[in-house]
């Protein structure tokens, strides 16, 4: 980069991948730049902690959010401090640190509110609504979710209103409403590809398939988890594809193949592991337990479920924790 122009238009070239859900291209791009362009400017060092957040390398995205914010703070940067701060709660929330990401997003939605900043308003209180969601308080995280509703409209802001969407038809899923879920699934998939984010359709599918599958029809759920992982691999979102895997699984035991859902889940796990967020991983493991059980397995089902049972516990969801506490004793 020679000129302020030449920035901005790589920042715009940078932003549009971001928007698309290519966050590898992202970070190949940056990685062609020097380290002290990175690390000097805070619009740069925010789309490294975006990208590698996005592709499950916590810890980097970790790095990347904090040195843009000591940045944006040195230069009296709000607009940037707000993103840092914000970056830096979904960090936390993926990497099961509930209570950083609380008090992340808790920071960054007063800072939004002094500046009139109505995007990263709806940004926090979605995230808060998931935090809400995690804890079992379904109620509390769907109006959050309106709130953060109301924002993203008043923003014009699609992507958001998508990823909302989809959150809200979690909280009816978990309220057991399947009809507002399913409502609430179909605007997160139309929005998501008004946005023609396919990291963000992915995300979408998933979330509808999954509501048919709780509603007994296995068949489109199948379609649409194949879907789910095509978008994934279109823009090589792995971080995503445990969730898609964790539900295959669910369609193959309801179709009496076993062998097949145990495989699924293992693999699943594996990449969870690496990276997919701590709340994904714990479902796996939950999934993979009572696989295991039903496959006659009982010292394996134990573990997992011991395992899902530290992850629930770290991420303070009471009530998925209690559920496999009794599991666990009642098996023993």
């Amino acid at each position: 980069m020679t000129s302020l122009a030449d920035e901005s238009a790589l920042l715009a070239q940078l932003g549009e991948l971001a928007d698309q859900g290519r966050y590898r291209e992202v970070l190949d791009r940056l990685r062609g730049l020097p380290v002290e362009a990175l690390e000097g400017r805070t619009a740069f060092a925010l789309l490294a902690a975006e990208a590698h957040g996005r592709q499950g390398d916590h810890a980097e995205a970790r790095r990347w959010a904090e040195l843009a914010l000591v940045a944006a703070r040195a230069r009296g940067e709000r607009p940037t401090e707000l993103r840092a701060l914000n970056y830096q709660g979904a960090i936390a929330l993926r990497d099961g640190d509930v209570d950083e990401a609380e008090q992340r997003f808790g920071d960054a939605l007063n800072l939004a509110r002094e500046v009139r900043d109505h995007a990263a308003q709806a940004r926090c209180l979605n995230n808060l609504g998931i935090i809400a969601s995690l804890r079992g308080d379904a109620e509390t995280a769907l109006a959050s979710y309106q709130l953060a509703l109301a924002a993203y409209q008043q923003a014009g802001l699609v992507r958001g209103m998508a990823e909302t969407h989809h959150n809200i038809g979690i909280s009816w899923r978990e309220r057991r409403d399947y009809m507002r879920a399913l409502q609430a699934a179909e605007q997160a998939v139309r929005l998501a590809t008004v946005a023609r984010d396919e990291s963000l359709v992915g995300l979408a599918f998933t979330g509808r398939a999954e509501i048919h599958l709780l509603i007994g029809d296995d068949d489109l759920a199948g379609v649409e988890l194949e879907r789910a992982a095509g978008a994934y691999r279109q823009v090589n979102f792995a971080a995503g594809l445990p969730e898609v895997w964790r539900l295959q699984a669910a369609v193959a035991r309801a179709r009496g193949d076993l062998p097949g859902a145990l495989r699924l889940l293992r693999q699943a796990a594996e990449l969870a592991t690496m990276q997919a967020s701590a709340e994904s991983l714990a479902a796996v493991e939950r999934d993979l337990g009572a696989a295991l059980q039903l496959a006659g397995d009982h010292s394996g089902a134990k573990a997992a479920r011991q395992r899902a049972l530290t992850l629930y516990q770290r991420l303070g969801a009471k009530k998925a924790a209690q559920d496999l506490a009794a599991l666990i004793v009642e098996s023993s």
